[in-house]
C-alpha cells in the first residue's frame, strides 16, 4: 500500500479503472471534495443539482433517503451502494494513515438498460412530473452497464489495486454488507406459532401445496381447481401486516411465482413461463381489491396448466427438451445441430438420431417450423413488413421465405398476412 504515500498513486488507480471499463470515477479528498473526475464531464442526472453534494450523500447514505445503506463509512472493504434511481456505486475508503481519509467512488451504472417503461415507472415511484421522462431518458441511456456480477467483480478489482491483496465474492458481499438480511426476534416468531397452534388457526399442510402445483406440472386443470377449492382462507399466512390487499397480493405474487417452476418443470418453454409469470403478476399489481385479486390468482394458475397441457415438448427427454428450448430463445440467431449437440453435450449424430426420434422432426425442420411460427405472430403486428420478418428469422432471401412459410402453412406469408385483416375486419 505503500504507493499510495505518493499523492499521485490514488489518481493512477483511479485513470487506469477509467480507462479499462469506461466507467465514471472520482476520488473525493478528506473534505468529500472532488479532487478527481473522470471524464472529466458527463450527462448529470436531472434531479442533481451539486454533484459534490450527491457524491457526499453516496458516501454518508444517513444524509439521504435515496442511498440504500450497506456499511459503515469507516469499512476497508468496497462497499456498493444502490440509490432509489437505480444507480449503483461502489466506495472504496482508502486506507487513513497513508491517504489522509481520501475515497474513491465509481459510478454510477446500471445493472441492465431500462427501458422507457421502466423509467416510467420509476419517474412514478419518485413523484418525478412525466414531462421530464426523455430528461430522464436521455441520462440513463449514458450510463454504463455493468451486471452484477461485473460491478461485484470491479469492486473486487479496485481492491486488489489498491491493497495489493485478493478478496473473494463472499468476503465482499458479507463484509460490505450488501446482505443485510434483518434478524427475525426468536421471541416474536415462537409467540406467533404457539398462537396459531392455540387457536388451530394454521396453515395448509405442504402435501396440499404440493398437489396443488403437481396439477399445474402435469397440465390437469380440472384437478387444480378440485385442489384450490380445498384451501381454505384462515390457511393462507398473513404477508402484511398493514393492508389486506396488499397481502393477497403478495400471496398471489410467491403462488404465481411455483406455478412458473411447476411449468417449466412441466415442460414449458422456461422463456414462456417466465413471461406468462411477468404478466400475470403485472396486472395483480393494478388490481384494486380483494375478489379480483382472487379471481386472478385462480386465472393465473389455470392458464400455467393450459400452456403445460398444449406443449408440445412435455413428454419429452430432458436432453431433446433442453435443445427445443434453446431454440425456441434463439430464433433470431443462426442455429444449427452442431451448436445444439455442444449446448446438449452430445455427439451430433446421435443427437440428430435422437431428436428425430422423439419429436418426428429433424433439427433442421424443427428449426424451420418454430421461425414459420414466430413469423405468424410477427404478421400480426403492425409495422412489421414481410422482407424485414424473412431478415430477422434467417431466411435467405423473401422468396425462400415464402417458399417454407407455404410448405408449412399451405399459403403464403401475404395471404396469411392479408386472411388475419380480413378475420380481424
Amino acid at each position: 500500500m505503500n504507493h499510495l504515500d505518493d499523492h499521485d498513486g490514488a489518481q493512477y488507480i483511479c485513470k487506469v479503472l477509467y480507462e479499462s471499463l469506461q466507467i465514471p470515477v472520482f476520488l473525493l479528498d478528506a473534505n468529500r471534495r472532488i479532487e478527481l473526475a473522470l471524464p472529466s464531464s458527463s450527462e448529470s442526472a436531472p434531479w442533481v443539482h451539486n454533484i459534490n453534494e450527491l457524491l457526499s450523500e453516496i458516501v454518508d447514505p444517513t444524509k439521504s433517503e435515496n442511498i440504500s445503506n450497506h456499511d459503515s463509512s469507516n469499512s476497508s472493504i468496497p462497499i456498493i451502494r444502490t440509490t432509489n434511481f437505480l444507480e449503483n456505486y461502489i466506495l472504496l475508503h482508502l486506507p487513513l494513515e497513508l491517504s489522509g481519509g481520501r475515497i474513491i467512488v465509481v459510478g454510477p451504472s446500471l445493472y441492465t438498460q431500462l427501458s422507457g417503461d421502466n423509467v416510467s415507472s420509476l419517474m412514478h415511484d419518485n413523484d418525478v412530473p412525466h414531462g421530464l421522462q426523455d430528461q430522464w431518458l436521455t441520462y440513463y441511456r449514458s450510463l454504463p452497464v455493468l451486471n452484477r456480477m461485473r460491478l461485484y467483480h470491479t469492486a473486487m478489482l479496485l481492491y486488489s489495486l489498491v491493497t495489493g491483496k485478493t478478496l473473494t465474492l463472499s468476503e465482499l458481499l458479507l463484509d460490505s454488507r450488501v446482505l443485510e438480511p434483518k434478524q427475525l426476534s426468536s421471541d416474536s416468531l415462537d409467540l406467533d406459532v404457539s398462537y396459531r397452534r392455540e387457536n388451530t388457526w394454521l396453515h395448509h399442510e405442504p402435501i396440499m401445496e404440493k398437489a396443488l402445483f403437481h396439477h399445474v406440472k402435469n397440465g390437469n386443470k380440472a384437478e387444480l381447481l378440485r385442489v384450490q377449492a380445498t384451501f381454505s382462507e384462515e390457511n393462507y399466512g398473513v404477508l402484511s401486516k398493514k393492508s389486506q390487499l396488499r397481502s393477497k397480493k403478495n400471496l398471489a405474487v410467491s403462488c404465481i411465482t411455483l406455478a412458473t417452476r411447476a411449468a417449466i418443470d412441466g415442460g414449458l418453454y422456461w422463456e414462456i413461463s417466465y413471461t406468462l409469470s411477468d404478466f400475470h403478476i403485472q396486472h395483480i399489481e393494478e388490481l384494486k381489491d380483494i375478489p379480483a385479486v382472487d379471481h386472478a390468482i385462480l386465472n393465473a394458475l389455470c392458464d400455467f396448466a393450459d400452456h403445460v397441457r398444449n406443449n408440445r415438448s412435455a413428454q419429452l427427454s430432458r436432453t431433446v427438451a433442453i435443445c427445443q428450448n434453446y431454440i425456441f430463445n434463439h430464433l433470431y440467431e443462426e442455429l444449427s445441430l452442431d451448436k445444439l449437440a455442444v449446448v446438449a453435450s452430445l455427439n451430433r449424430s446421435y443427437l440428430s438420431q435422437l431428436f428425430k426420434k422423439e419429436t418426428g422432426f429433424t433439427v433442421s425442420d424443427f428449426i424451420q417450423i418454430e421461425r414459420i411460427e414466430e413469423a405468424k405472430r410477427l404478421i400480426e403486428l403492425p409495422g412489421i413488413s414481410l422482407s424485414d420478418i424473412a431478415t430477422r428469422l434467417h431466411f435467405n432471401d423473401q422468396s425462400y421465405f415464402t417458399k417454407v412459410f407455404k410448405k408449412y402453412t399451405g399459403i403464403t406469408p401475404r395471404q396469411f398476412k392479408t386472411n388475419k385483416e380480413s378475420n380481424s375486419n
